[in-house]
């Protein structure tokens, strides 16, 4: 069976394994060093592209923006705090006020590109698309519908919602899928390479609850895919990946945590698994060789694609970055 998503990364493909992930990653170091300052790469378009290249620099084989997953939200009316850090840590953005708590309240806009930080992030899709062709791929990362709500929504009355009013908070995520299929749409104009759904804050919940309540929405995201599509359950993914599979996604992303084998079973053959790996300490503590094992008993495990741990403070070192890098493409041949 052809697969798209892995048809696109053998296109990029350099060395025995593809350096390709399905995330965000933003090297601090990097960020520093070029006098950037940190939330400007989620909000300002040049900034946001300098940071995304840096991807390509590194030597991964795609790039992936938004860096947070609260533009979905702020599109919708939530208001997104912008933090300058303190004693060098980093802060990413984040929800302030939350603005639906009823389904009416979920206002889809007709010019959704002209809204919040969009124009930023769609002129940094066009700037990485006009790179050399052969660049890399340039993906986009966005919230499922439940982990959506979670953003647009107070936690809590989510949660009771579910429990006490199921049908109400059916109709806030039907909702919310159309939206995130509106926005589809706006991505696959702007010509991205692929699309990750990111659904991670519904690991809170039941696979019961999963299934009943949250699975038909991920379907309907899923049932048109403009370009390949990618699911991420980062947080838990063991209990849920029949679920994943259910949505029958181009690929799929399982938490650094899940036990890799038997995803890898459980997932077939022409389906890349993604997932993390190491902790996140990894790149700023480890040495090359801890680094390169870390990434060899991963992919031995069965992993397709393996994707660095989110760069927290204290930052990656650069010569790590690299390390891990190298030691992916090194990876003896299958």
């Amino acid at each position: 069976m052809q697969n798209k998503l892995m048809q696109l990364m053998r296109k990029y493909q350099r060395g025995n394994r593809p350096t390709f992930h399905l995330g965000p990653f933003l090297p601090i170091a990097a960020i520093r060093d070029r006098g950037l300052a940190f939330n400007d790469v989620f909000r300002d378009a040049r900034t946001m592209t300098t940071a995304a290249r840096m991807g390509f620099e590194l030597g991964f084989e795609s790039t992936v923006v938004p860096f947070d997953l609260n533009v979905e939200a702020e599109i919708l009316g939530a208001g997104v705090c912008y933090h300058e850090g303190f004693d060098g840590h980093p802060v990413y953005p984040t929800i302030a006020h939350r603005p639906v708590a009823h389904a009416e309240d979920v206002a889809i806009p007709t010019h959704m590109g002209t809204r919040g930080r969009m124009p930023a992030i769609l002129q940094t899709i066009d700037s990485l698309k006009n790179l050399n062709s052969d660049t890399g791929a340039v993906g986009v990362f966005m919230p499922g519908p439940f982990t959506l709500a979670g953003q647009v929504m107070e936690p809590e009355q989510l949660f009771i919602m579910l429990l006490k009013k199921p049908d109400q908070a059916g109709r806030i995520l039907e909702r919310l899928t159309e939206f995130i299929n509106a926005l589809k749409t706006v991505y696959a104009a702007a010509g991205v390479d692929f699309m990750v759904v990111e659904e991670g804050g519904a690991v809170s919940v039941s696979p019961r609850m999963f299934g009943r309540m949250l699975l038909p929405h991920l379907q309907a995201v899923f049932s048109v895919k403009p370009c390949p599509m990618a699911i991420s359950l980062v947080g838990g993914t063991d209990q849920f990946l029949e679920f994943l599979l259910a949505c029958h996604p181009d690929g799929v992303q399982i938490d650094r945590q899940c036990n890799t084998t038997d995803a890898r079973e459980k997932i077939p053959a022409f389906l890349p698994l993604f997932t993390g790996c190491g902790s996140n300490p990894m790149l700023a503590d480890g040495d090359p060789e801890t680094i390169a094992k870390a990434v060899r008993d991963r992919l031995d495990q069965g992993a397709t694609a393996v994707a660095p741990p989110a760069d927290i403070y204290p930052a990656a070192r650069m010569e790590n970055i690299a390390a891990f890098i190298r030691a992916v493409r090194e990876y003896p041949k299958e």
